[in-house]
């Protein structure tokens, strides 16, 4: 299981650095958006909204008329009034609070996978859509730092896209894609400052001694290395469903 309070003390503390080295959530914000086949909405739901990545670019692409922003660390709120002042703020797991709305879109964009139980918040979601809603979302695939992850215990073991794409069959499934796209680093070190520095490494504690650290960059050099820079892969997965076939 996910210690979701480790989740939200690593998201807090990594606010004020998140945008500035989210640069692949930033990618899958805009292609997520450029997914959508419809750009009117009467009312939005954002999961996991952060300090607004995704928000600008709703803000910025679609009409609507509602908006609700939810994240787990309740000083992202300050970071969606600057983009959307007229917002209602949802505080708290996603997993855990009650929705007493129906919405048009509901989108999320690299947070799902934070579920420990993806499948049954997907449902939950899915029974908070209008008749003609729709979910879209990003979330990563198997192959997401694979490079690091193993290493480190960062891997959600209650998280398969393998799985969660055979749950998804039962809905009406609009969009599916799967990328890889791979981030040049001068250093390992610089790689576990970035992970650092957007919150990525809240799946555990890690307490690391100096003979670690030399001993991972000096694996990562011999396994990762590209043209002298060390590579980090992240695998995003775009979705895109509506209630029934």
């Amino acid at each position: 299981m996910i210690d979701k309070s480790l989740v939200k003390k690593r998201f807090k503390k990594s606010l004020k650095s998140y945008d500035e080295n989210a640069t692949i959530q930033k990618e899958t914000a805009k292609k997520l958006i450029s997914l959508l086949q419809n750009n009117e909405y009467n009312s939005i739901f954002e999961i996991g909204c952060a300090t607004g990545i995704l928000t600008k670019e709703i803000q910025k692409s679609l009409n609507f008329k509602c908006f609700d922003a939810n994240d787990l660390v309740k000083e992202a709120k300050q970071y969606i009034d600057e983009i959307i002042p007229y917002n209602d703020f949802l505080s708290g797991d996603i997993e855990e609070i009650f929705l007493n709305k129906k919405y048009d879109l509901i989108i999320s964009n690299a947070c799902l996978q934070w579920c420990n139980d993806i499948e049954r918040t997907t449902e939950k979601l899915v029974n908070s859509l209008t008749d003609n809603g729709i979910i879209a979302m990003t979330i990563f695939g198997d192959k997401n730092l694979e490079e690091i992850t193993k290493e480190f215990g960062l891997e959600n073991k209650n998280y398969s896209i393998t799985k969660f794409k055979e749950f998804i069959r039962k809905y009406n499934i609009l969009h599916y894609e799967e990328e890889i796209i791979t981030q040049e680093f001068n250093s390992p070190f610089e790689i576990l400052k970035h992970l650092k520095l957007t919150g990525v490494n809240a799946v555990k504690e890690m307490k690391l001694t100096k003979s670690k650290i030399e001993s991972f960059e000096e694996n990562y050099r011999k396994l990762h290395t590209k043209k002298d820079k060390v590579i980090l892969t992240y695998n995003p997965v775009y979705i895109i469903l509506s209630p029934n076939k």
